[in-house]
């Protein structure tokens, strides 16, 4: 068995380097993987133009208007005020609400207003302190970084990442963690998303904990399937079979877990579909995969 399994492997990478040349392609349905998939809200990223560009999408300013920036920033922290240009949240400060910010966010992200995206980020940031939100900053956090790095601004959203981590670690939510992978994820940034993985939706070795884990267990499986998904579209079949090995490496501690194929509610069509588009031997893989999963019966 194992050395058919091993054959299978052998095979499936032997065609990649032929579907590797291939046009990517990435199925109309992988949207289905968004962040509010899971309830999480999809909010605009803020965007510092003062961070490196050199990775992201922001333009490099001139002089001028990087002295008009820093201008800017000291005034908001010597009076506390971070001005915007929507009229139903003028501005934000340490009395502004949770949903101050996120009725700002939400705003910039809809018209695209970049300048209210950097003025929320310095806020955040910068702004105020880690009691602010009631204890839910960390949350603000963790939606700025999907947030950005869907516009690319991948240093920022590093900032906000690691100022959650170091920060608010005890109360990080697994559907929060597995938002911030998918967006790894969706950047072709998988060192990213498989580090951030391993660190927040890390599964006990011992199948007598997979009970207390379950919400753990349910994200990472997601993310996961994310992941084999969206490269087996993209014919990127090596990091597909690796998600798809981790996937059944978790099986058995998915069905410890008491988890159900409705609670779990993995997309294997979609990555049944993906993995078809690259060959035989990685369908085949996938469908293995699929089965040690809990399944209804038909």
């Amino acid at each position: 068995m194992h050395y058919a399994k091993t054959s299978l492997m052998a095979l499936a990478l032997l065609c990649s380097q032929v579907s590797a040349f291939s046009p990517q392609v990435r199925s109309p349905s992988s949207s289905s993987f968004s962040p509010t998939a899971l309830g999480v809200s999809m909010v605009s990223s803020f965007i510092d133009p003062s961070y490196d560009n050199s990775r992201g999408s922001s333009k490099k300013l001139s002089r001028p208007q990087r002295k008009k920036l820093e201008r800017s920033r000291k005034r908001s922290r010597k009076t506390g005020f971070y001005q915007l240009n929507s009229n139903h949240v003028s501005y934000l400060s340490r009395d502004s609400t949770p949903d101050n910010v996120m009725t700002a966010i939400k705003r910039a992200q809809n018209l695209h207003d970049a300048n209210d995206i950097r003025v929320i980020g310095r806020f955040l940031l910068e702004g105020v302190d880690d009691t602010f939100a009631y204890g839910y900053k960390g949350s603000l956090l963790a939606r700025f970084a999907v947030a950005a790095l869907r516009l690319e601004e991948y240093e920022i959203a590093q900032d906000a990442i690691q100022m959650r981590e170091d920060r608010f670690a005890s109360s990080m939510a697994p559907f929060e963690s597995a938002a911030i992978i998918r967006g790894w994820n969706r950047a072709d940034k998988m060192n990213e998303a498989f580090s951030r993985l391993e660190k927040e939706l890390a599964v006990p070795s011992d199948h007598k904990d997979a009970v207390a884990n379950k919400d753990v267990i349910k994200h990472r499986a997601q993310s996961l399937g994310s992941i084999a998904s969206r490269h087996f579209y993209e014919h990127d079949p090596t990091v597909a079979l690796k998600a798809c090995n981790m996937l059944t490496e978790l099986a058995p501690l998915v069905r410890a877990s008491g988890l159900t194929e409705e609670d779990l509610r993995m997309a294997w069509s979609h990555i049944i579909d993906g993995s078809v588009e690259c060959g035989p031997a990685f369908e085949s893989i996938a469908r293995e995969t699929m089965k040690a999963f809990p399944l209804e019966e038909k």
